[in-house]
């Protein structure tokens, strides 16, 4: 999407690599591995003339977010929304992000999984589809 739009993308490492020596970084627990990670950004990559949207996977509990959004904040950048492709939310993760003060996006929104049945979320607007 970024190349049509004709933006740059940046993206956040999970783990150091060689040519990453000078970053950003914020510590967040992950869910799905089960301990503390840490985030990571080039400084050569994120400046304070710099507006940013955040897109993931997945927002859950919302801490990959806020991690992201810290390091935007550390480079004096502006972040200007969250866009994710599955929210899950009967987790906290909308809610954590609330005090950023930026709009979160989701294309799709699930209520629950129970039964090895997946309830999505009923959006306004599309009871007539």
């Amino acid at each position: 999407m970024a190349k049509y739009l004709e933006v740059p993308v940046v993206y956040a490492r999970k783990e150091r690599n060689v040519v990453m020596a000078d970053t950003y970084k914020a510590s967040y627990s992950s869910n799905t591995v089960g301990n503390n990670r840490e985030l990571l950004v080039s400084k050569s990559h994120v400046d304070e003339r710099d507006r940013i949207l955040v897109v993931d996977d997945f927002l859950s509990s919302g801490a990959t977010q806020e991690a992201l959004l810290t390091i935007i904040s550390d480079a004096g950048a502006m972040a200007v929304g969250v866009g994710v492709l599955l929210e899950k939310a009967y987790m906290s993760g909308r809610q954590s992000l609330s005090g950023f003060n930026i709009p979160i996006h989701s294309l799709c929104r699930v209520a629950s999984v129970e039964e090895q049945s997946i309830q999505l979320v009923e959006e306004e607007g599309f009871e007539n589809l």
